[in-house]
């Protein structure tokens, strides 16, 4: 008999396995073919091949059966050991295992494998002495008590350890071994104390170190006794009926400590207001005290309500001066519990006091109450009226009464009042959507006293009012809830609920407005906002949202595929939606919708968006920021610009002195600029370069007489080019006479300058031939007279020209010398120039 080796592997159940098998050859020059494992509860049939014959190690032949580990085995062949991997370990994979190994050259070797699957145990209960789970009572310890707990633990293969620990410290490692299959770990805490607040109890079971042990956590909560109570104020006196604020501070307690007033064994009630903080509490209580408090003890008490005799208190000898002692009462043939509105209620208020009062004030909610018998508030002596209350009169009255040692506030009467109701909440004018056969459910609230309501529901539609059956709502307490479903479209319209308790019906009903739901209308107005290289803002106008809230979508589809990349949705109102970290360079289109519960509207599309460029700027504008560099140049330009200013004034002069004596062939300049002419406005008529240079060019001698009068240098009549031009006002009225010199004068082009302007570029002409081609190019509209240039004022009637003027200033000097002299202007003035 061979011995075959054997060894012992664990598995935790459910966990994963290995089962070891050495393939290795003992000779270099040998190779494994076949690796078969059995298990010898199931025989000699295998329950997994590893076959490699004929392959590559890289690619064997796998083969596991299905009635043992089906796919949960997988064997590893490079791995030293090679293991067969078993997943999601089960109770029956326990067992003896044999691992055979085929070689080419060598013996069949055979290795045994015992696997043993633990069982872990269940989580651990934690029970008290009334078998109550601890982890799910929510049950302080009292401090002082002893802590008993049960940790009980059901299952486990092998039988697991239950321990206690505290934090991390073991304090009790005892445990039993029931026959029932539980283990059992009982623990006796004694006397916990302050400083086991908040520790953590641990039961742990375990019976593995290869799977993390079962633990249960029970958190000590402790009631702690209150350790010091103190009163901060103790006056040496008071003054009787005078508010004083005491203060009263206690620490220790937990929960926070319950703090009660007493004068001598009389509890004060409702008089202390209470703070807490950090095992702190500090009441304070505000104190009117009387003449009978004279030598009696104002003690301050406080106590855990949980722990039995804890309390402690400080106690303040009162040492009081007389003060009035005001008590108030309702009139003592009314029942507080049945005053409704309109009844008369009435308050008596008795004084006593050292020496008599000289004043009684009354109080509704701290409000001072004034005589008033138009609106039914009567104060006589010592009682108050009123008449006809409404529920607005309910609340609490005092009265205060005044003498010279003080004042001294009455007890607070409740005044409690008894009314008809009336609607929680006013939605006046409120809409609700249903579809045709759907049921809406509406709720109505109203406010009553006393708040047993009962409640009916009416219908009405164009005026006619129907009572609706009362299988159609039900009610609870103040409210009522109507199931309303429409058919038809005359089922559309007012829906009121009217409430009704022991006083009386509801007036004034609670009105709700059903209208026909169905889908949104599509957005309004859709644009792209803001966009910037890798952001996109979409505002939009919502519509009319189907009787429904709706809710607003946005879809970016990339072009051309039309494949929806990204979506936004929003409540928003105005719709506004907003994408960031988008891929720069690419289009999009935008589809836009809004969606309530009927479904969604049409689509609004905003279509191609394509993200490039610079970001927008969108935040808010703010002064034109420069740099320090071009603030330099903009002030040298403008040192410059008022140089040559200043060199033009100059040559300006000179040339008024030089030209003051001119021939008397020139007409004085205000007749060439202001002839009377009928009251129409011309309309310029467009014409080329030509046509303007030939219109200057005078016929004859007669011509240049008619010029120096002030004639128009054209071939028409001046009229007749007015006619056409509705944008001239012709000047009718000023006629300012003109120094010589101040206009420049022009002799009109050559035939061959004319020749040349309609076809040679003729910035280089000296006598202005440019000024009219530059403006033909600009397609300005030029009139049919010729302009003139000024040397920098502009007169009544004329244009001043842009800066082609100064050239045309000294063409013009040049002509006046050597050539026949022409006045040239214009008597129509530009609208747009007025």
């Amino acid at each position: 008999m061979i011995l075959v080796p054997t060894s012992d592997v664990q598995g935790v159940l459910g966990k994963k396995a290995s089962l070891p098998c050495d393939i290795q050859p003992l000779h270099s020059d040998d190779d494994v073919v076949m690796v078969l494992w059995f298990k010898e509860s199931d025989g000699d049939q295998p329950l997994y091949s590893y076959d490699i014959r004929g392959r590559s190690i890289n690619q064997p032949k796998l083969w596991s059966s299905p009635t043992v580990f089906g796919n949960r085995a997988f064997f590893r062949g490079s791995a030293t050991p090679a293991v067969l991997m078993v997943d999601n370990v089960i109770a029956s994979d326990a067992g003896v295992y044999r691992c055979r190994v085929d070689f080419k050259n060598s013996p069949t070797r055979n290795l045994k494998v015992n696997f043993t699957v633990i069982i872990p145990p269940n989580r651990p209960t934690i029970y008290d002495a009334k078998r109550r789970d601890r982890t799910k009572l929510v049950e302080p310890y009292n401090e002082g008590s002893n802590v008993l707990l049960i940790c009980e633990v059901e299952g486990g293969r092998p039988r697991p350890r239950v321990t206690w620990y505290l934090e991390n410290v073991v304090i009790d490692d005892s445990f039993e071994q029931r026959a029932d299959g539980v283990t059992v770990n009982t623990l006796t805490f004694p006397n916990v104390g302050r400083q086991h607040l908040n520790s953590r109890l641990v039961c742990q079971a375990s019976n593995t170190n290869l799977a993390q042990p079962e633990t249960k956590v029970l958190i000590l909560d402790i009631n702690l006794k209150p350790i010091t109570v103190n009163i901060l104020t103790k006056e040496k006196q008071v003054s009787a009926d005078k508010r004083y604020e005491v203060e009263c501070k206690t620490t220790g307690s937990r929960p926070e400590a319950y703090v009660t007033w007493w004068k001598n064994n009389r509890q004060l009630k409702r008089m202390a207001k209470n703070f807490s903080e950090n095992n702190e509490t500090l009441s304070v209580l505000s104190l009117v005290p009387s003449v009978e408090d004279d030598g009696k003890y104002l003690t301050c008490r406080a106590e855990n309500k949980h722990i039995q005799d804890s309390a402690i208190e400080d106690k303040w000898r009162l040492n009081v001066h007389y003060v009035p002692i005001v008590d108030l009462k309702m009139g003592s043939n009314l029942n507080p519990d049945e005053i409704k509105e309109g009844d008369d209620v009435y308050f008596e208020c008795t004084v006593k006091a050292n020496p008599k009062t000289h004043r009684l004030v009354w109080f509704h909610d701290n409000s001072e109450i004034f005589h008033n018998e138009g609106a039914g508030i009567i104060l006589s002596a010592q009682s108050l009226v009123l008449q006809s209350v409404t529920r607005a009169a309910a609340g609490d009255y005092t009265c205060m009464a005044a003498n010279s040692e003080g004042k001294g506030t009455s007890n607070p009467v409740t005044l409690l009042v008894r009314y008809a109701p009336v609607c929680a909440e006013r939605r006046d004018g409120e809409l609700f959507g249903a579809l045709k056969q759907e049921t809406v459910s509406l709720h109505c609230s109203v406010d009553a006293n006393p708040a047993l309501v009962s409640f009916h529901w009416t219908f009405n539609n164009s005026g006619e009012q129907t009572e609706l059956p009362p299988k159609l709502y039900s009610s609870h307490g103040h409210t009522s809830t109507l199931n309303y479903t429409p058919t038809t479209d005359m089922e559309y319209g007012t829906l009121a609920c009217y409430g009704e308790n022991a006083v009386g019906q509801q007036k004034v009903p609670c009105l709700f407005q059903l209208v026909a739901a169905g889908r949104p209308f599509h957005l309004q107005n859709c644009s792209v906002a803001n966009q910037s290289i890798d952001s996109l803002n979409v505002e939009c106008v919502e519509n009319f949202d189907g009787g429904l809230p709706q809710t607003f979508l946005m879809e970016l589809l990339e072009l051309p595929s039309l494949i929806v990349r990204y979506n936004v949705s929003t409540n928003r109102t105005p719709p506004y939606f907003e994408i960031r970290g988008l891929p720069p360079g690419v289009s999009y289109r935008i589809d836009l919708y809004a969606v309530n519960a009927k479904g969604r509207s049409d689509v609004s599309t905003i279509e191609t968006v394509t993200l490039k460029g610079q970001a927008k700027f969108t935040g808010e504008g703010s002064a034109l920021g420069m740099s320090p560099v071009l603030a330099s140049i903009a002030a040298m330009s403008a040192l410059l610009a008022t140089a040559v200013c200043g060199v033009l004034a100059v040559l300006y002069k000179r040339h008024a002195a030089r030209h003051r004596h001119l021939p008397a062939k020139h007409a004085p300049l205000s007749e060439a600029m202001y002839v009377e002419r009928a009251p129409h406005c011309p309309t310029p008529v467009k014409q080329d370069a030509e046509s303007r240079a030939s219109s200057t060019e005078p016929r004859d001698r007669g011509d240049r007489e008619r010029t120096a009068r002030g004639a128009l240098l054209h071939t028409a009549d001046p009229r007749d080019a007015d006619d056409a031009d509705p944008d001239i006002i012709p000047s009718l009225y000023e006629r300012r006479p003109v120094s010589n010199g101040y206009m420049s004068l022009q002799r009109p082009p050559s035939s061959g300058k004319i020749t040349k302007l309609s076809g040679e570029d003729v910035r280089s002409e000296p006598d202005g031939g440019a000024y009219y081609t530059d403006y033909r190019k600009k397609d300005y509209r030029i009139p049919l007279t010729s302009s003139y240039h000024s040397l920098g004022r502009v007169n009544k009637g004329v244009n001043a020209c842009s800066p082609s003027s100064a050239t045309g200033v000294t063409s013009s000097l040049t002509a006046h010398r050597l050539r026949p002299e022409v006045v040239t202007t214009s008597h129509r003035v530009q609208e747009s120039c007025i």
